[in-house]
Parts: structure tokens; sequence; C-alpha cells
């Protein structure tokens, strides 16, 4: 009888593997969440809520509706960090004033009372693809942008022994029997990720290898100039 090759027992044993570990994901996931006793200081809020004025407008329940649908808050460590997410978040959609938008994904499922309140603006995103998106007309005196205390409540169950066995099939998946065996059959592998890599880590030797010249006095003093002019 002929012996097993090495390279299908090692396809084997990933695949194996692999299989605990989504169970054990799992089962992590399960475990749920313990509600603490006393809620613990975390960031702040930068969000976007409802005022009473809102109470004025006869179309009030299409208004907290389609607010609900919106991305309206965003959270950091302090209230700059907040502030910087949340202009980030705004800027990817042309967005001024601090006014909510919707995808056109999101636009379709409203009701025709909702998409009323829907303004359509056109712009390129990645690639010159040009994107539709919607503006919420929500009444001025309807909302306002304020900041937030953020709390931590509650706390993730864990189980060491899982964590244990996680931890240590992890480490075998990374040994020098399985990684390369692991890597070929990833199914969240991308070649265009890998492409991407090699390319930056080109570049990233070819202006090494540009300022290896030059003294490290005068790249200090901003005295060498950072653009590629051949």
């Amino acid at each position: 009888m002929k012996p097993a090759h090495i390279k299908s027992e090692r396809l084997k044993e990933v695949r194996t593997i692999n299989k605990r570990i989504y169970k054990i994901y799992k089962l992590q996931r399960e475990l749920g969440y313990k509600k603490l006793e006393e809620p613990i200081r975390h960031g702040w809020y930068k969000e976007i809520v409802l005022t009473r004025r809102v109470m004025r407008y006869k179309n009030q329940e299409v208004i907290e509706s389609i607010f609900e649908r919106l991305l309206t808050t965003q959270w950091g460590r302090t209230k700059d960090l907040a502030t910087r997410k949340w202009n980030e978040q705004r800027s990817k959609y042309l967005i001024v004033n601090d006014v909510p938008t919707i995808s056109k994904k999101q636009f379709n499922k409203l009701t025709v009372k909702e998409q009323q309140l829907c303004v359509p603006f056109k712009f390129y995103a990645c690639k010159h693809k040009l994107v539709t998106r919607f503006y919420i007309k929500l009444p001025k005196g309807a909302y306002r942008i304020k900041f937030t205390r953020a709390y931590i409540t509650h706390r993730k169950i864990i189980d060491p022994q899982l964590e244990r066995e996680f931890s240590e099939l992890k480490s075998r998946l990374n040994s020098k029997e399985l990684f390369s065996t692991n890597v070929a059959i990833d199914p969240y592998k991308s070649d265009w990720n890998y492409i991407y890599g090699l390319k930056k880590r080109s570049y990233i030797k070819q202006s090494f290898k540009r300022l290896s010249g030059y003294d490290i006095k005068d790249l200090i003093n901003d005295h060498i100039s950072w653009e590629i002019t051949n």
C-alpha cells in the first residue's frame, strides 16, 4: 500500500482545523453578553437627534420613520476623534451642512411619502463611476447635532477553553508546515490585494533607493524635494 502523500495529508489537516475554527467562532458568538452592574465611561457620540419642534409638522410620522434609517451617529474616544470620524463620513458623499443622505438602494425601500423628502444628486465616485444619492429634506428646526457621553453597559462572555483552543489552532495554521497550504485554499484570498501589495512594496523600495544618496541632515531640514521629476 502506497503511503499517503504529504500534500494531501496537510490539505486534510488544514480543512479540519478551519472547520473547527468556524465552529468555535459560532460557539463564541452564542455565549452572548452580560450586563454590567455599573456602566463604564467610554468616549463620546456625535449624533443628529430630533427636537421637540418636529411635533409642529404634519408629516411628523414620516420624518421619524425615515430618521430611523439614517446613519446619524459617530463614536470617538474624544470629542476631536468623534468629529474627525464624523467629517470623514460626511466627506464621502459631498454632504454639506451635515445633511444626512441615503443610497439609491435605501431610497427604493422607502414609502412614497418618505421618498418625497428625498432630493437626488449625482457625483463621481472611484474609477469615474457616476453614483446617485439622495439628500433628506429635514426641517431645520426638527433636528440638531450634539455630543453625548458613551458608556459600556455590557461585556462579552468569554470561555477560556474555547479561547485557548482557538489560539492553538491558529498557531498551528501559521506553522511552517501548514502556512503555505492554508494560504493556497484561503477562500478570502484576493489576488488583487496581493498585486497591490507588491506594487506598494516596490514603490517604497524605489523611494528609499532614491533618497539613499542624501545626507540625513538635508532630509530632516526638508532641503530635499519629495516629488519625482524624472
